[in-house]
């Protein structure tokens, strides 16, 4: 590499001398007297200001109900009064009914019922008493008696007492068969807390039904 000197007379007689690297360097050129080139900027993403994602309110669940099946609905509202008078429900299963008629028809009486009693006692405090008698008979000794019958071409009848129906209302009525035997049983009753291994006696949950009594007023 050559260096140029240039001697150069200032003011007072003083002498200078400047190389062409020292003017390089004054005038900001680099060796080649080109002005040197500076690296662009590269922007990260961090440094522009990102916009956020809108905030998204979750609703809250809605509580689904547990569904009724359908056969339930379905006995409930084929099962009628058909003496007396009360509010309460109670259902009797095709099952049940279809076993009545039979029962019916093999005795050539079409009178046949099913009288369905609470009782104290058992193991758990109340039990039931189920017992096949004749509907007529039944009202001439109470004429208070509540009778209900699937609206269907069986009409099978089931007979209750007030009192009975009071503990056993929303319950069904149904015809099972298991390994000890067949009978009718009554099923599904909402207000039932325990019962015995053979279904015949049960604890009675009176709070539970007073929750509904209540619920019921309040409307």
């Amino acid at each position: 590499m050559f260096w140029f000197l240039q001697r150069i007379t200032g003011p007072y007689g003083l002498v200078c001398t400047i190389t062409k690297d020292s003017i390089s360097k004054d005038k900001g050129l680099d060796q080649a007297g080109s002005a040197p080139t500076s690296k662009p900027k590269s922007f990260k993403a961090s440094s522009f200001a990102q916009p956020s994602a809108p905030e998204v309110t979750k609703q809250p669940k809605k509580q689904q109900l547990p569904e009724v099946p359908q056969e339930d609905i379905d006995d409930f509202e084929i099962t009628k009064l058909t003496h007396g008078e009360t509010d309460l429900k109670i259902a009797i299963t095709k099952r049940a009914s279809d076993k009545l008629s039979k029962i019916a028809h093999d005795d050539n009486n079409p009178d046949s019922a099913l009288r369905i009693r609470v009782e104290s006692g058992g193991c758990h405090g109340f039990q039931y008493n189920l017992d096949l008698t004749n509907a007529s008979q039944e009202l001439e000794k109470d004429s208070d008696l509540l009778i209900f019958a699937r609206n269907d071409e069986q009409g099978a009848k089931v007979i209750f007492d007030e009192s009975s129906l009071e503990i056993l209302q929303d319950s069904k009525i149904d015809y099972t068969k298991e390994l000890i035997g067949s009978s009718f049983k009554v099923v599904d009753s909402p207000y039932t807390s325990t019962e015995c291994g053979c279904g015949a006696s049960f604890d009675f949950d009176f709070d539970k039904l007073q929750k509904k009594l209540d619920q019921e007023k309040s409307k």
